[in-house]
Protein backbone atom coordinates (compact mmCIF):
# COMPACT_ATOMS: atom_id res chain seq x y z
CA UNK A 1 0.00 0.00 0.00
CA UNK A 2 1.17 3.31 -1.00
CA UNK A 3 1.25 5.93 1.81
CA UNK A 4 -0.02 9.46 0.82
CA UNK A 5 2.44 11.17 3.42
CA UNK A 6 5.34 10.08 1.61
CA UNK A 7 3.97 10.93 -1.40
CA UNK A 8 3.50 14.29 -0.67
CA UNK A 9 7.20 14.23 0.96
CA UNK A 10 8.17 12.62 -2.29
CA UNK A 11 6.36 15.34 -4.40
CA UNK A 12 8.01 18.20 -1.92
CA UNK A 13 11.44 17.06 -2.04
CA UNK A 14 11.49 17.37 -6.23
CA UNK A 15 10.12 20.96 -5.98
CA UNK A 16 13.03 21.86 -3.68
CA UNK A 17 15.53 19.98 -4.84
CA UNK A 18 17.23 18.87 -2.06
CA UNK A 19 16.13 16.78 0.91
CA UNK A 20 16.93 19.07 3.72
CA UNK A 21 15.13 22.07 2.05
CA UNK A 22 12.11 19.51 1.80
CA UNK A 23 12.35 18.25 4.89
CA UNK A 24 12.36 21.99 6.95
CA UNK A 25 9.26 22.99 4.82
CA UNK A 26 7.25 19.84 5.55
CA UNK A 27 8.29 20.25 9.96
CA UNK A 28 10.42 17.02 9.67
CA UNK A 29 14.28 15.55 10.37
CA UNK A 30 15.92 15.01 6.96
CA UNK A 31 16.12 11.64 8.18
CA UNK A 32 12.39 11.09 8.45
CA UNK A 33 11.97 12.36 4.61
CA UNK A 34 15.12 10.12 3.47
CA UNK A 35 13.07 7.17 4.85
CA UNK A 36 9.29 8.55 3.52
CA UNK A 37 11.15 8.34 0.04
CA UNK A 38 12.67 5.19 0.37
CA UNK A 39 9.69 3.12 1.59
CA UNK A 40 7.84 4.78 -1.61
CA UNK A 41 10.35 3.89 -4.36
CA UNK A 42 10.55 -0.09 -2.16
CA UNK A 43 6.66 0.11 -2.78
CA UNK A 44 7.03 1.00 -6.29
CA UNK A 45 10.07 -1.50 -6.45
CA UNK A 46 11.55 1.66 -9.22
CA UNK A 47 14.29 4.42 -8.17
CA UNK A 48 12.52 7.47 -7.91
CA UNK A 49 15.86 10.16 -7.29
CA UNK A 50 19.02 10.24 -8.06
CA UNK A 51 21.06 11.42 -5.64
CA UNK A 52 23.95 13.91 -6.34
CA UNK A 53 26.37 16.06 -4.30
CA UNK A 54 23.78 19.18 -4.58
CA UNK A 55 20.60 17.72 -4.37
CA UNK A 56 18.12 15.18 -5.80
CA UNK A 57 16.84 14.88 -9.14
CA UNK A 58 13.74 12.92 -10.33
CA UNK A 59 14.91 9.87 -12.90
CA UNK A 60 12.47 9.63 -15.46
CA UNK A 61 10.25 7.05 -13.77
CA UNK A 62 10.32 9.66 -10.89
CA UNK A 63 8.79 12.90 -12.99
CA UNK A 64 6.32 10.52 -14.27
CA UNK A 65 4.97 9.39 -10.55
CA UNK A 66 5.56 13.33 -9.50
CA UNK A 67 3.11 14.88 -11.78
CA UNK A 68 0.54 11.81 -11.19
CA UNK A 69 1.48 12.19 -7.28
CA UNK A 70 0.05 16.47 -7.27
CA UNK A 71 -2.89 15.29 -9.20
CA UNK A 72 -3.80 12.53 -6.13
CA UNK A 73 -2.52 15.07 -3.52
CA UNK A 74 -4.91 18.07 -5.30
CA UNK A 75 -7.71 15.28 -5.31
CA UNK A 76 -7.30 13.81 -1.78
CA UNK A 77 -7.51 17.45 -0.39
CA UNK A 78 -10.94 18.28 -2.67
CA UNK A 79 -12.31 14.79 -1.36
CA UNK A 80 -11.72 16.03 2.28
CA UNK A 81 -13.16 19.40 1.69
CA UNK A 82 -16.43 17.87 0.04
CA UNK A 83 -17.21 16.16 3.33
CA UNK A 84 -16.92 19.43 5.04
CA UNK A 85 -19.88 21.60 5.99
CA UNK A 86 -19.27 24.52 3.23
CA UNK A 87 -16.56 27.87 3.08
CA UNK A 88 -16.46 27.98 6.75
CA UNK A 89 -14.71 24.67 7.05
CA UNK A 90 -11.55 25.29 4.86
CA UNK A 91 -8.94 22.47 5.49
CA UNK A 92 -5.73 21.30 3.59
CA UNK A 93 -2.71 23.61 2.52
CA UNK A 94 -2.79 26.34 -0.11
CA UNK A 95 -0.10 26.76 -2.27
CA UNK A 96 0.39 30.14 -3.40
CA UNK A 97 3.07 31.85 -5.43
CA UNK A 98 2.65 35.74 -5.75
CA UNK A 99 4.74 38.62 -6.87
CA UNK A 100 7.20 40.05 -3.86
CA UNK A 101 6.77 43.46 -3.99
CA UNK A 102 2.87 43.45 -4.69
CA UNK A 103 2.73 40.95 -1.78
CA UNK A 104 4.44 43.14 0.57
CA UNK A 105 2.38 46.31 0.37
CA UNK A 106 -1.46 44.98 -0.57
CA UNK A 107 -1.58 41.25 0.38
CA UNK A 108 -0.80 41.16 3.47
CA UNK A 109 -3.46 42.11 5.37
CA UNK A 110 -6.50 40.53 3.39
CA UNK A 111 -4.39 37.05 3.10
CA UNK A 112 -4.05 37.23 7.50
CA UNK A 113 -7.58 37.91 7.34
CA UNK A 114 -9.06 35.02 4.94
CA UNK A 115 -6.24 32.79 7.23
CA UNK A 116 -7.93 34.04 10.44
CA UNK A 117 -11.59 32.94 8.91
CA UNK A 118 -9.72 29.55 8.12
CA UNK A 119 -7.80 28.46 11.08
CA UNK A 120 -7.68 24.87 9.60
CA UNK A 121 -5.95 25.60 6.52
CA UNK A 122 -2.41 25.89 6.00
CA UNK A 123 -0.37 28.16 3.74
CA UNK A 124 3.07 27.80 1.55
CA UNK A 125 3.71 31.18 0.11
CA UNK A 126 6.23 31.25 -2.18
CA UNK A 127 6.71 35.19 -3.38
CA UNK A 128 8.77 36.47 -6.51
CA UNK A 129 8.65 39.03 -8.89
CA UNK A 130 9.88 36.73 -11.66
CA UNK A 131 7.48 34.40 -13.36
CA UNK A 132 6.81 31.23 -11.50
CA UNK A 133 5.62 27.96 -13.71
CA UNK A 134 2.52 27.37 -11.68
CA UNK A 135 2.01 24.06 -12.98
CA UNK A 136 5.61 22.46 -12.53
CA UNK A 137 5.93 23.77 -9.64
CA UNK A 138 2.64 22.61 -8.14
CA UNK A 139 0.89 25.61 -6.94
CA UNK A 140 -2.85 25.81 -6.18
CA UNK A 141 -2.73 29.28 -7.49
CA UNK A 142 -0.60 32.03 -8.88
CA UNK A 143 -0.98 35.92 -8.47
CA UNK A 144 0.24 37.88 -11.65
CA UNK A 145 0.21 41.55 -12.62
CA UNK A 146 -0.25 41.83 -16.27
CA UNK A 147 -1.75 44.05 -19.28
CA UNK A 148 -2.89 41.13 -20.47
CA UNK A 149 -2.57 37.08 -20.00
CA UNK A 150 -0.96 35.18 -22.96
CA UNK A 151 -0.46 31.80 -21.24
CA UNK A 152 -3.04 29.51 -22.27
CA UNK A 153 -2.41 26.51 -20.23
CA UNK A 154 -3.70 28.29 -17.05
CA UNK A 155 -7.18 29.55 -16.21
CA UNK A 156 -7.31 33.02 -15.12
CA UNK A 157 -9.57 35.52 -12.90
CA UNK A 158 -9.30 39.26 -13.17
CA UNK A 159 -9.39 40.27 -9.54
CA UNK A 160 -8.51 44.17 -9.86
CA UNK A 161 -7.19 46.70 -11.90
CA UNK A 162 -3.38 47.72 -11.34
CA UNK A 163 -3.39 52.32 -12.02
CA UNK A 164 0.38 53.32 -13.06
CA UNK A 165 1.75 56.66 -12.85
CA UNK A 166 4.65 58.09 -14.38
CA UNK A 167 6.77 59.66 -11.50
CA UNK A 168 9.83 62.60 -10.79
CA UNK A 169 10.95 64.10 -7.85
CA UNK A 170 10.60 67.61 -7.34
CA UNK A 171 14.85 67.96 -7.70
CA UNK A 172 14.73 66.20 -10.82
CA UNK A 173 12.41 68.47 -12.39
CA UNK A 174 13.70 71.32 -11.23
CA UNK A 175 16.66 70.26 -12.69
CA UNK A 176 15.96 68.77 -16.07
CA UNK A 177 12.38 70.56 -16.69
CA UNK A 178 9.14 68.84 -16.51
CA UNK A 179 7.56 66.32 -20.03
CA UNK A 180 5.05 67.96 -20.98
CA UNK A 181 4.52 65.21 -23.87
CA UNK A 182 5.44 61.65 -23.69
CA UNK A 183 7.98 62.58 -26.89
CA UNK A 184 9.85 64.62 -24.59
CA UNK A 185 10.92 61.51 -22.47
CA UNK A 186 13.26 61.14 -24.89
CA UNK A 187 15.34 63.62 -23.34
CA UNK A 188 15.13 62.32 -20.08
CA UNK A 189 16.67 59.65 -17.90
CA UNK A 190 14.10 56.59 -17.60
CA UNK A 191 14.24 53.40 -15.57
CA UNK A 192 13.92 50.00 -17.08
CA UNK A 193 11.83 47.31 -15.24
CA UNK A 194 13.83 43.92 -15.77
CA UNK A 195 10.51 41.84 -15.63
CA UNK A 196 9.26 43.32 -18.73
CA UNK A 197 10.88 42.32 -22.20
CA UNK A 198 9.52 45.75 -24.07
CA UNK A 199 9.94 47.99 -20.74
CA UNK A 200 12.03 50.62 -22.68
CA UNK A 201 8.82 51.18 -24.73
CA UNK A 202 6.32 53.17 -23.02
CA UNK A 203 2.82 53.25 -24.41
CA UNK A 204 0.59 56.20 -23.50
CA UNK A 205 -3.22 57.07 -23.91
CA UNK A 206 -4.53 60.46 -24.18
CA UNK A 207 -7.56 62.35 -25.34
CA UNK A 208 -8.45 60.73 -28.79
CA UNK A 209 -4.73 59.28 -29.47
CA UNK A 210 -2.42 56.63 -28.51
CA UNK A 211 1.10 56.76 -28.21
CA UNK A 212 4.45 54.80 -28.15
CA UNK A 213 7.84 56.14 -26.86
CA UNK A 214 11.15 54.77 -26.99
CA UNK A 215 13.05 55.98 -23.69
CA UNK A 216 16.49 56.04 -22.64
CA UNK A 217 17.59 55.45 -19.15
CA UNK A 218 20.97 54.48 -17.17
CA UNK A 219 19.26 52.03 -14.35
CA UNK A 220 17.72 48.38 -15.29
CA UNK A 221 16.26 46.93 -12.17
CA UNK A 222 13.47 43.99 -11.47
CA UNK A 223 12.50 45.88 -8.65
CA UNK A 224 9.71 48.30 -8.06
CA UNK A 225 11.38 49.57 -4.32
CA UNK A 226 14.79 50.17 -6.33
CA UNK A 227 13.02 52.32 -9.06
CA UNK A 228 11.26 54.26 -6.17
CA UNK A 229 14.27 55.09 -4.43
CA UNK A 230 16.03 56.29 -7.94
CA UNK A 231 13.23 59.04 -8.57
CA UNK A 232 13.38 59.83 -4.52
CA UNK A 233 17.19 60.71 -5.37
CA UNK A 234 16.42 62.88 -8.11
CA UNK A 235 18.31 60.11 -10.81
CA UNK A 236 15.39 59.12 -13.07
CA UNK A 237 12.10 58.93 -14.51
CA UNK A 238 10.01 55.50 -13.33
CA UNK A 239 6.98 54.16 -14.87
CA UNK A 240 5.07 52.49 -11.61
CA UNK A 241 2.31 50.99 -10.57
CA UNK A 242 0.40 53.20 -7.97
CA UNK A 243 0.53 50.74 -4.82
CA UNK A 244 3.95 51.76 -4.60
CA UNK A 245 3.53 55.15 -4.80
CA UNK A 246 0.95 56.71 -2.02
CA UNK A 247 3.43 57.34 0.85
CA UNK A 248 5.92 59.09 -1.47
CA UNK A 249 3.12 60.85 -2.96
CA UNK A 250 1.32 62.44 0.26
CA UNK A 251 5.24 63.42 1.41
CA UNK A 252 5.98 64.90 -1.99
CA UNK A 253 8.41 63.00 -2.26
CA UNK A 254 7.63 62.41 -6.31
CA UNK A 255 4.75 64.19 -8.40
CA UNK A 256 2.87 62.35 -10.84
CA UNK A 257 3.46 64.16 -14.47
CA UNK A 258 2.28 63.33 -17.76
CA UNK A 259 -1.08 63.37 -15.77
CA UNK A 260 -2.97 64.34 -19.26
CA UNK A 261 -1.53 61.07 -20.42
CA UNK A 262 -2.28 57.44 -19.16
CA UNK A 263 -0.60 54.06 -18.87
CA UNK A 264 -2.18 51.46 -19.63
CA UNK A 265 -4.22 49.72 -16.94
CA UNK A 266 -2.63 46.51 -15.77
CA UNK A 267 -4.55 44.13 -13.81
CA UNK A 268 -4.11 41.69 -11.19
CA UNK A 269 -4.99 37.95 -12.01
CA UNK A 270 -5.49 34.48 -10.03
CA UNK A 271 -4.34 32.02 -12.40
CA UNK A 272 -4.74 28.10 -11.15
CA UNK A 273 -4.31 24.98 -13.80
CA UNK A 274 -7.15 24.06 -15.67
CA UNK A 275 -8.87 21.03 -13.56
CA UNK A 276 -12.34 19.17 -13.91
CA UNK A 277 -13.33 21.31 -10.58
CA UNK A 278 -12.15 24.15 -9.26
CA UNK A 279 -11.09 23.31 -6.17
CA UNK A 280 -13.06 24.82 -2.94
CA UNK A 281 -10.12 26.59 -0.96
CA UNK A 282 -9.09 28.19 -4.56
CA UNK A 283 -12.29 28.95 -5.61
CA UNK A 284 -12.89 30.70 -2.09
CA UNK A 285 -9.59 32.40 -1.84
CA UNK A 286 -10.08 33.83 -5.32
CA UNK A 287 -13.81 35.49 -4.17
CA UNK A 288 -12.21 36.82 -0.77
CA UNK A 289 -9.74 38.68 -2.81
CA UNK A 290 -11.88 40.04 -5.58
CA UNK A 291 -14.31 41.33 -2.71
CA UNK A 292 -11.76 42.48 -0.77
CA UNK A 293 -10.07 44.91 -3.51
CA UNK A 294 -13.15 45.98 -4.83
CA UNK A 295 -14.12 47.82 -1.43
CA UNK A 296 -13.42 51.78 -2.33
CA UNK A 297 -10.81 51.89 0.29
CA UNK A 298 -8.52 48.83 -0.76
CA UNK A 299 -9.35 49.89 -4.19
CA UNK A 300 -7.68 53.48 -3.75
CA UNK A 301 -4.52 51.77 -2.68
CA UNK A 302 -3.98 49.82 -6.19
Amino acid sequence: MIDLVNIRTFCRTVEEGNLTAAAKALHITKSVASRRIQALEDSLDVRLLTRTTRGVNPTDAGTLFYERGMKILADVDDARQLVKSGNDNLVGQLRVTAPRSFSDLNLQEPLMAFASLHPKLSFDLHLSDQRVDVIGGGYDLALRIAPALDDTSLVAKKLAAIHTLVVASPAYLKTYGTPQSPDDLKNHNCIFYANIAASEQWRFMGAGSNKAVRVNGSLTTNSGIMQLAAVKAGIAIASLPKFFLHGALENNEVVPILQNWQRPESFLYGLYPERRLLPVKVRVLLDFLANWYAQPGNQACL
